[in-house]
């Protein structure tokens, strides 16, 4: 095996596993869209930005091992109305250009991971630029807010300047050029004044499930083309499946 096939391997057999099934098509790609950050807030609601502390982390099960891997590099922008929590909508962005791998503890074969799982999402040094920031950004973006444990923050228990509301939540998740409709819960963390909080703090009570077959995610090279027979040199086929756990801050915009 040549040298090159050697370092696919190190990448890909975390990422692989024996599957029964046919891989779902390809989500039909569309236009990147405008940041959230730019369109109207509902008139009763504040807007929050998301700031740089949180993450995304990332799990897929493999028939060898786990893969993991994690980006802390997060934006994006939350309205919320105080007085009717499911009036609220958002968008959490994060950047895979900050993606980094953990499953080895070894920094040499993390290393050479995360560059492969990079060039997966195309985000490879020769990848057209405007591609590439598209693709760079991983976005879960809230329409519509299905169920809250209160419908106004007053009446939720306050503790320690702490107000906790559990929401279930309908939106969409664009990875790769390509949006997914999902559903999931939110622990929501409100510090300070009921009418006007002064920190939000976010995270998924149950991860998102994302087919990596559905993104059109799989073995490329630096400018993104697909690497066709990868997988089968490896000898084993990629589990379809990621588990997509999401963290974070949220403070009043300026």
């Amino acid at each position: 095996m040549g040298h090159f096939m050697r370092l696919a391997a190190i990448g890909l057999l975390s990422l692989t596993a024996c599957k029964k099934d046919a891989d779902p098509p390809a989500i039909a790609e569309t236009p990147p869209p405008p940041a959230a950050s730019a369109s109207a807030k509902p008139k009763q609601a504040a807007r929050y930005t998301v700031t740089g502390d949180g993450k995304v982390a990332v799990t897929i099960d493999a028939s060898l091992e786990k893969f993991k891997g994690e980006t802390k590099k997060l934006s994006g922008t939350l309205d919320v109305d105080p007085n009717d929590l499911a009036a609220s909508k958002g968008e959490v962005v994060a950047d895979l250009d900050a993606f980094a791998t953990s499953t080895f503890g070894d920094a040499d074969k993390d290393e050479t991971q995360t560059e492969h799982a990079k060039n997966w999402f195309e985000l490879g040094e020769k990848v057209e630029p405007k591609k590439r920031d598209d693709y760079r950004m991983a976005r879960f973006t809230i329409a519509k807010v299905e169920e809250t444990t209160v419908k106004s923050l007053a009446n939720a228990p306050e503790k320690d300047g702490v107000r906790v509301v559990t929401l279930k939540v309908a939106g969409d998740l664009r990875v790769h050029g390509r949006n997914a409709p999902k559903r999931v819960r939110l622990e929501i963390r409100f510090k300070g004044p009921a009418d006007a909080p002064t920190e939000i703090a976010f995270k998924t009570l149950d991860p998102l499930t994302a087919s990596l077959s559905e993104h059109d995610v799989k073995p490329r090279d630096l400018a993104g083309k697909f690497l066709a027979g990868a997988l089968e040199k490896v000898g084993k086929k990629l589990d379809d499946k990621a588990s997509i756990a999401v963290e974070g801050h949220a403070a009043p915009s300026k």
